[in-house]
């Protein structure tokens, strides 16, 4: 039986119910990368947590569909760069119309970074984006990347 073994289980999860939303045909958004960044695990997960399937897939629509116009609202507002801490399988630096010069920066542990990086290596994100590999219950290597891109 499947079971969540890292808390970077629960992006596959997500994932999956983005990738369930984008099959409707009156969906709040696209993501037709969840599909391909959850593999088999994402129906499992999902499966196994099914006690509270419902309320995740709503939760996590909604969430979506909210923090994306959120984010078009600040870019629109001249914000031109983004720190996603525990970025996990978000694709949004894929899916979002945000202008070509926006810099998006993904955290997240390294295992989840390579894995991503390479089932979406073919892929052409819309903007500017890096990929940090980082265990952010680490306070030095925190501090440091805060220091790096929070400066001003």
């Amino acid at each position: 039986m499947t079971t969540i073994e890292h808390v970077s289980d629960t992006a596959i999860w997500v994932a999956y119910y983005r990738a369930e939303e984008t099959k409707r045909p009156d969906a709040l958004f696209k993501d037709p990368l969840a599909e391909k960044l959850i593999g088999t695990r994402g129906a499992e997960l999902a499966q196994l947590m099914s006690s509270t399937a419902a309320y995740t897939r709503q939760n996590v629509v909604v969430r979506t569909h909210i923090i994306d116009q959120f984010i078009l609202d600040l870019a629109r507002q001249g914000f031109d760069t983004f720190i996603n801490l525990g970025a996990g399988l978000d694709t949004r630096p894929y899916r979002l119309d945000l202008p070509s010069g926006t810099r998006w920066i993904e955290v997240d542990y390294p295992h989840v970074i390579e894995e991503k990086a390479q089932v979406l290596a073919d892929e052409k994100p819309r903007l500017i984006l890096e990929r940090v590999a980082l265990d952010l219950a680490d306070e030095p290597a925190r501090r440091a990347l805060f220091e790096r891109f929070c400066k001003g």
